[in-house]
C-alpha cells in the first residue's frame, strides 16, 4: 500500500503549518530514517546534528524545520513544518492507520466473562482471557489473548490491551490507554512489619488509577496501594520492565 504526499499534507492539515515542496503525487510507499531512505520513502531531519546526511539522502521526500528549507529545497521535495518531529510521529499514525486492518469486534468462544461483568459494544475479547465480576469494559476496547480484567476492575474506551495482561481487582484504566504485553496493574505492593525476627505482610488494601490515554510498555508492573490508590495520571508514558510501587502518584503527561 501506499501513500501519495498530497494525501499526507491533507490528512494532517490540522497538525500545524506545513508547505510541501514538490509534486503531490508522488507515491511513498514507506517510512524511514535519513541514512537508508530510498527514492520512493518519507523521511525526516528534526536535528541540526544529522544536517550532514540530508544532502546525500534519496528520499522521495523529507520533513525539515523552516531552518532547514533551502538545503531541502535544492535537494529535492520537502515537507516544511516548524516541528518536523511532531509531524513525523503523526505521519506514522497515519502510516498505521492505512496499513493495518481494523479489527472485527468479536468476544471469543473460549473467553471467560462473569454474568456481571458490562461489556460495552464494540468491544473485542480475545481467546482464552478472563473478566471477573463486577468488571467493565468501555465501548471499542480491545483485549488481547490470555488476558485478565479482575473483580470490579474497569477499561476505559479505546483502551487496548496486548496479550497476558492482568489488571487486578478494582483496578481503573481510562480511555485510549496502550497496554503492551505482560503488564501486571495490581499486584500487592512490597509491605512488611517486622515482628519478633519476622516479617508480617500488610495487606494492600488500596487499587491503582490510571487515566486517558495512558502507554504503558512490556513487562511493566503498577503495584496497589497499601490503603490509598496507586495513581498514573493522564498523558503518562512508561517504558517496558517499570517498576512503579505502591502509592506512587505520577503527573499528567
Amino acid at each position: 500500500m501506499t501513500l501519495r504526499l498530497a494525501e499526507i499534507i491533507e490528512a494532517l492539515a490540522d497538525a500545524g503549518h506545513s508547505q510541501l515542496h514538490g509534486d503531490p503525487q508522488v507515491l511513498i510507499e514507506r517510512l524511514a530514517p535519513l541514512e537508508v531512505a530510498g527514492p520512493n520513502d518519507l523521511s525526516f531531519l528534526s536535528h541540526p546534528k544529522y544536517f550532514a546526511l540530508l544532502a546525500q539522502c534519496r528520499a522521495a521526500c523529507v520533513i525539515v524545520s523552516p531552518q532547514m528549507r533551502e538545503a531541502a529545497i535544492s535537494r529535492g521535495a520537502c515537507i516544511v513544518t516548524d516541528d518536523p518531529y511532531h509531524y513525523f510521529a503523526l505521519v506514522t499514525q497515519l502510516w498505521k492507520r492505512a496499513h493495518v486492518f481494523p479489527l472485527a469486534a468479536q468476544i471469543h468462544a473460549s473467553a471467560v466473562i462473569d454474568a456481571t461483568a458490562v461489556i460495552a459494544p464494540g468491544v473485542s475479547v480475545g481467546a482464552f482471557c478472563c473478566v471477573g465480576p463486577g468488571a467493565s469494559i468501555g465501548a471499542g476496547a480491545h483485549i488481547a489473548e490470555h488476558c485478565v480484567i479482575g473483580r470490579n476492575a474497569q477499561i476505559g474506551s479505546g483502551s487496548r490491551l496486548s496479550p497476558r495482561v492482568t489488571v487486578g481487582d478494582d483496578c481503573r484504566m481510562g480511555e485510549r490507554c496502550i497496554v503492551h504485553s505482560g503488564v501486571v496493574i495490581g499486584a500487592d505492593g512490597f509491605g512488611f512489619a517486622p515482628h519478633d525476627g519476622q516479617w508480617v505482610k500488610i495487606e494492600q488494601l488500596g487499587a491503582v488509577q490510571i487515566g486517558n490515554d495512558v502507554e504503558i510498555g512490556a513487562n511493566t508492573c503498577i503495584d496497589r496501594g497499601a490503603l490509598q490508590d496507586t495513581i498514573v495520571e493522564d498523558g503518562v508514558k512508561l517504558d517496558n520492565l517499570v517498576q512503579i510501587g505502591h502509592n506512587v502518584r505520577i503527573g499528567k503527561h
